[in-house]
């Protein structure tokens, strides 16, 4: 099979989107996009997230679900959705590395 590297306006995230949809695990590329955020953004919630663990203690809500392979972060997207739900219902505000509420 050869996939040409060009790409039309918008077929990219249908590539996308068929390519994730059969995988159990997503990059932090394919998170980011499936959650409509910057990877940075995704990242600076597992800090945050991470930082209340460490200095607060336990923390008491869904944390955003991963694991890490090497220096890989994946994600499942049942995982994930059952995190947004938590964390809309839950009314978090994150700023930066930082949850605010």
């Amino acid at each position: 099979m050869i996939i040409s590297k060009e790409r039309t306006e918008g077929s990219g995230q249908a590539a996308e989107a068929q390519t994730t949809e059969n995988k159990l695990l997503l990059t932090l590329q394919e998170t980011a996009a499936l959650l409509g955020i910057s990877e940075d953004q995704v990242m600076n919630i597992m800090k945050a997230e991470n930082s209340l663990l460490s200095n607060d203690g336990p923390f008491g809500g869904t944390k955003i679900p991963y694991i890490k392979v090497d220096d890989q972060f994946l994600f499942t997207k049942s995982g994930l959705l059952e995190w947004v739900q938590a964390a809309t219902s839950g009314k978090r505000v994150y700023s930066g590395t930082k949850m605010l509420k």
